[in-house]
């Protein structure tokens, strides 16, 4: 984002107010999902997104590994229960993306320590057409213009998921109505508004620049379409930002 709004005390993407919303928005529990062949979470018409249900989450560089190389906690500081992205299943484990620095940092989970969900959803963005389109499945079930990141602050490409939802103060404030906070971080600001320089899905009020490169490296979209995606995406959903 350009600047920091008044009405935002820091902490959440791109400096946003951390209001969270809860992950249940359109989440469907599963009873059980099967563990079979590894596959990326792209690439399946439902995504698995995998929900702590313990206070920490040990997370470890191999299934074969004897100590984990992080442990993060649950719930997230703003509150918001910590969600995964499944890359790839085993017997008794989850690979999943990870909500951290590097960008595309996985590690390897315990079943046990997790609920599992399905998600239908999956989000696209193009930096080279400025589009953000959502598809359930195989329907694509909603598109529009985004501005994405300057030249000197380019919006990240890879393969990330939503961690969270924060509600803002001023609806028609610099981030719109809501805010997604994504596990994805730009490679260039290391600290941005308060925040670590999380890259946000959020509204905007200069929908006139919609469509170009214009901020920070957080993706606007209309403030309609971020209100839309708010009682639509469940967290965790894959977010795949492409050249």
């Amino acid at each position: 984002m350009s600047k920091r709004s008044p009405e935002l005390d820091g902490g959440g993407p791109c400096g946003g107010r951390r209001r969270a919303l809860p992950i249940a928005l359109a989440i469907a529990a599963v009873s059980a999902i099967a563990a079979g062949p590894a596959v990326a979470a792209t690439e399946q018409s439902q995504s698995i997104v995998a929900q702590a249900r313990v206070h920490q989450i040990d997370v470890y560089r191999s299934a074969a590994a004897k100590r984990p190389f992080v442990t993060l906690t649950n719930p997230r500081a703003d509150g918001v229960p910590l969600v995964f992205l499944v890359k790839a299943r085993r017997p008794g484990w989850e690979q999943v993306f990870l909500p951290m620095r590097p960008n595309g940092s996985k590690g390897w989970i315990r079943d046990a320590a997790v609920n599992l969900y399905l998600d239908p959803y999956r989000v696209v963005v193009s930096l080279g057409s400025h589009t953000l389109q959502v598809w359930k499945g195989d329907r694509l079930v909603h598109e529009e213009p985004a501005g994405v990141g300057r030249s000197v602050m380019p919006t990240p490409t890879g393969t990330y998921f939503l961690v969270e939802l924060l509600k803002q103060g001023d609806p028609h404030g610099l981030y719109g109505p809501y805010a997604f906070g994504t596990s994805a971080f730009s490679n260039v600001l290391y600290s941005f508004g308060g925040g670590p320089g999380q890259i946000g899905l959020h509204g905007t009020n200069e929908p006139d620049m919609l469509g170009t490169d214009v901020s920070h490296g957080c993706i606007r979209i209309s403030n309609a379409g971020i209100a839309k995606l708010a009682g639509m995406l469940p967290l965790g959903t894959p977010v795949r930002i492409v050249p």
